[in-house]
């Protein structure tokens, strides 16, 4: 048997081995406590030291929730009173060395008599009587702990709450302090009493959106310190604690419903707590209901409980439906019928008095401009024109600049003083021209090809290679773009390869250039075999030199016979082309069939030689002076 005194905290999250190095809410009893504090007991259980177990705190007013402040007040008049029956399930229990030894309070049943009354529509009282109406737990005896009485009153506590601020008085929320009390006359033998009064201060804020409510509370208890732990060390202590809660709640005349949820920050070495708790409440007339609330509990501060039920019953509280029956302001319209409840007005205007904060003899509800004198024909607006531009503001699309009337007031900006307006300058604050949209012409690595066209914008570079310097793979000193065989090393007499592999096209700038002329059968598109060598070399090199992006392949005729069918024929021979470089695995995108005709000689169709030479098909690489063009 250990020597060591048992310890106390609410054990059902914590059925494992405690840490003697963490922050536990284990509660460890010395027999030197036990001795030191028997003489002021005043006949509570052997082993255990003067302290109020339960925590538990209802909200007399019951508005908004039933379990905390939501910073609404009963209505001027107003009372509510109420009687809950309470179940708590191992509030108190005993462990040793991580080990549980039994519950000193396992189960618990107490009564709570409630009652709430608003002298003033800013002022409210409220008091809480609980009591133990039964309670057990297990026999620890043999642990020198003694068993607490079954009955017995706990620590009454009343209230004081003032109002500061009213959503129905057309505040945004409703917000409430009050300065709670608990009286040091429970029962010492239940477990119900601390050594002096104990005090609670709370803040309570709530603001309602439709058929849903929320709020949260926040606040401190301030109790006398029990200290509970072995001779010469302090293991756990009850005292002061921050209390923080929320709640969301619906609301209307039938059942409705809420879900609260409440926590302890302690200011000693007492460990957390947290419950989660939801109620229903049910009408039974327009001044009564019955009311269910419950939920688990979580931490190891005495008092929490691994659960807790509430039923109970209430009268009065001035409930909203009861609140639409008085006449709050005293103009003879009841609030249900008030549009203005807290405002005295005449019946014909729904309660509501007459309103003209700006005296120019327009009322609010129809002045544009309530807070500012203005006339009729302007909705009760003065006119404005804050720039002096002799237009208005509400017209004036730049009120604070002076600017044209044919601008809608705007001055005319051109920051980059190009000659052409900001709006419609794509780089207003840089210098360019109109034709550019106001941007300048940018080269960066100045090789003639602007920016957005270039490739390699940072590198000075060629302009059939979009702006990239060329490369010379093989180290043939023949430049990679017009390398035929860029992987292998050969000559430039050759188009850059070897001289055993004959080339019969050239790349040239803008172009490929063919060496041998295209034969087609007479007067048709139909390529005669002697081409297909050549052809088949121009979709290898098209293949090699994926820089090429489009190539246009022109078919032109000499100026024999109709020009139109010459036209029609140059085109069909391009098309036989281009189908001939696809078949051979050139992208069809990177080709362009074109036919002139007899519209583009390059030699004279008076002799027999230009003719020939007028009958032909070229190669043009695009290139970006080609497309500017």
């Amino acid at each position: 048997m250990s020597h060591k005194k048992p310890s106390f905290h609410r054990g059902t999250t914590m059925r494992g081995a405690p840490s003697s190095t963490r922050s536990s809410g284990f509660v460890r009893l010395s027999a030197v406590a036990t001795m030191l504090l028997a003489p002021v007991a005043l006949a509570q259980p052997s082993g255990l030291p003067e302290f109020e177990l339960e925590r538990l705190e209802l909200n007399p007013n019951g508005r908004g929730s039933l379990l905390m402040g939501t910073g609404e007040l009963l209505p001027a008049g107003g009372f509510r009173l109420s009687l809950a029956g309470q179940y708590e399930n191992d509030p108190l229990v005993m462990y040793r060395d991580g080990a549980r030894l039994g519950s000193v309070v396992g189960d618990r049943v107490t009564a709570h008599l409630l009652a709430a009354w608003a002298p003033m529509r800013w002022l409210e009282l409220g008091v809480q009587l609980p009591l133990v109406a039964w309670q057990r737990g297990d026999d620890l005896s043999a642990q020198g702990i003694g068993a607490p009485a079954r009955t017995g009153l706990s620590t009454p506590t009343a209230h004081v709450r003032l109002g500061l601020l009213a959503q129905q008085r057309e505040a945004p929320v409703d917000l409430a302090l009050e300065l709670g009390v608990g009286l040091p006359v429970g029962s010492v033998e239940t477990l119900s009493r601390d050594g002096i009064v104990r005090i609670s201060p709370k803040v309570m804020v709530g603001r309602s959106f439709g058929w849903l409510r929320a709020g949260v509370e926040a606040g401190a208890l301030v109790r006398p310190t029990v200290v509970l732990g072995d001779a010469g060390t302090v293991q756990d202590e009850l005292g002061n604690e921050v209390r923080l809660g929320a709640v969301l709640a619906t609301t209307g005349d039938g059942l409705r419903g809420e879900l609260n949820v409440r926590g302890s920050v302690p200011l000693s070495r007492e460990p957390k707590s947290l419950e989660v708790l939801a109620g229903l409440r049910l009408p039974l007339g327009e001044s009564s209901e019955l009311y269910a609330l419950g939920g688990p509990g979580f931490g190891e501060t005495p008092g929490t409980p691994s659960f807790r039920l509430l039923l109970g019953v209430a009268v009065g509280g001035g409930e909203r439906q009861d609140a639409s029956r008085r006449d709050d302001d005293g103009d003879g319209v009841r609030n249900g019928e008030d549009t203005c409840p807290m405002e005295a007005g005449p019946a014909e205007r729904q309660g509501c008095p007459v309103k003209d904060a700006d005296k120019d003899g327009i009322e609010d509800g129809a002045d544009t401009c309530p807070m500012e004198a203005g006339p009729a024909e302007r909705q009760g607006c003065p006119v404005k024109d804050a720039d002096k531009d002799g237009l208005e503001d509400g017209a004036d699309k730049c009120p604070t600049e002076a600017g044209l009337a044919e601008r809608q007031g705007c001055p005319v900006r051109d920051a980059d003083k190009d000659g052409l307006e900001d709006g419609a300058d794509k780089c207003p604050t840089e210098a360019g021209l109109a034709e550019r949209q106001g941007c300048p012409v940018r080269d960066a690595d100045k090789d003639g090809l602007e920016d957005d066209a270039d490739r390699c914008p940072t590198e000075a570079g060629l302009m059939e290679l979009r702006g990239c310097p060329a490369k010379d793979t093989d180290g043939d000193s023949v430049a990679d773009h017009l390398d035929n065989c860029p992987a292998e090393k050969g000559v430039a007499t050759n188009q850059g390869c070897p001289v055993q592999q004959k080339q019969l096209v050239a790349i040239q700038t803008g172009k490929l250039e063919i060496k041998e002329q295209v034969f087609f059968a007479t007067g048709k598109a139909v390529i005669q075999k002697r081409s297909f060598k050549m052809l088949d070399q121009v979709a290898q090199v098209l293949r090699q030199h994926p820089e090429v992006d489009l190539m246009v392949i022109e078919g032109h005729t000499d100026d024999r016979g109709n020009a139109e069918a010459n036209r029609k024929l140059s085109l069909a021979r391009a098309e036989s082309v281009k189908s001939h470089l696809v078949n051979k695995g050139v992208e069809a995108s990177r080709l362009e069939a074109k036919g002139f005709g007899p519209d583009r000689p390059i030699a004279s169709n008076k002799t027999e030689k230009g003719r020939a030479t007028n009958r032909r098909v070229e190669f043009i690489i695009t290139t970006p002076e080609r497309e500017l063009k």
